[in-house]
């Protein structure tokens, strides 16, 4: 590891104005697990490293029922497995949780951290993008909010600017009557990184597809809403078929490639069950007759 400057500033804009000096030479620092892994094998060799911890207000969580949640950039895993607004509003997302590394790397990994490091592979983005959440950015020139569709740029890359960082994640009010599921399937259950990651979320309403979501993770060169397949089940009655078509067109959306963890051809099959899964999961966790 190469030598490095060290920053703790006290305010949100203290830090963008460093980060905003040193441009793309300096990396924000939260819970470090990515950066200081990537600075030890010399993938990534910032000049400064700007902790973030001594920022207040940071760390909070909140939840109001009409607003929905909010994350600060500081918020651990362990946190969200630990709060019951997660347990009992966003289950995908605390499902996510509960998958994400281990206990020592869920006490200090953060989910905006986890998100901005962008990996296709990551826990977070699947779940937050079911629940179409939004991410308040401040730098230089002010705050700014964005989808957080619109935060991947490609593979491990994000669309933050000099001096930007990501404050705060809002997920809105859990969309009322919608039931989901969140898959994340890896050679192991603990510790590693998805082959596939699939989450769900919809309603059904006399037997047919009344709001459907659907987000894959590790198919492409970054996290996506599958928004072909779920402009196509909208309306068609609940079949098996409708359902297996679904996650054909599930797969015309990705683009799996082969990497040390799977083939194309693994990911491609993955995809058209774990699909129709997640679907299935979904279904019967609404209330009724589908």
């Amino acid at each position: 590891m190469k030598e490095f400057e060290w920053f703790e500033p006290k305010t949100v804009k203290e830090a963008c104005k460093i980060l905003f000096q040193y441009k793309t030479r300096a990396r924000p620092f939260a819970g470090g697990t990515d950066i200081l892994v990537e600075m030890k094998t010399l993938r990534s060799q910032p000049a400064a490293l700007v902790n973030l911890k001594h920022i207040r207000g940071l760390d909070k969580i909140q939840y109001q029922k009409q607003k929905g949640l909010s994350l600060g950039a500081l918020v651990t895993w362990t946190r969200l497995l630990e709060s019951a607004a997660v347990t009992g509003h966003y289950p995908l997302l605390h499902k996510a949780a509960g998958t994400m590394g281990s206990i020592q790397v869920r006490n200090v990994a953060t989910l905006a951290g986890n998100i901005c490091h962008a990996s296709p592979a990551a826990n977070g983005p699947v779940p937050l993008l079911v629940y179409e959440a939004r991410c308040i950015i401040q730098g230089p020139d002010g705050k700014r909010e964005i989808p957080i569709e619109k935060l991947f740029a490609g593979v491990q890359k994000n669309s933050l600017k000099a001096g930007e960082i990501l404050t705060e994640i809002i997920l809105p009010p859990p969309p009322q009557g919608m039931h989901g599921s969140f898959t994340k399937f890896a050679q192991r259950k603990a510790m590693e990184l998805p082959i596939v990651a699939v989450g769900v979320l919809l309603k059904a309403v006399k037997g047919s597809f009344d709001q459907v979501r659907i987000a894959l993770g590790a198919v492409a060169a970054k996290p996506f809403r599958a928004r072909r397949t779920e402009k196509w089940l909208l309306g068609k009655k609940i079949d098996e078929s409708i359902i297996r078509q679904a996650a054909e067109t599930a797969l015309m959306e990705s683009a799996p490639i082969t990497d040390i963890r799977a083939s194309k051809e693994y990911r491609q099959e993955l995809i058209r069950e774990l699909v129709y899964r997640a679907i299935q999961e979904s279904l019967a966790k609404n209330p009724g007759p589908a």
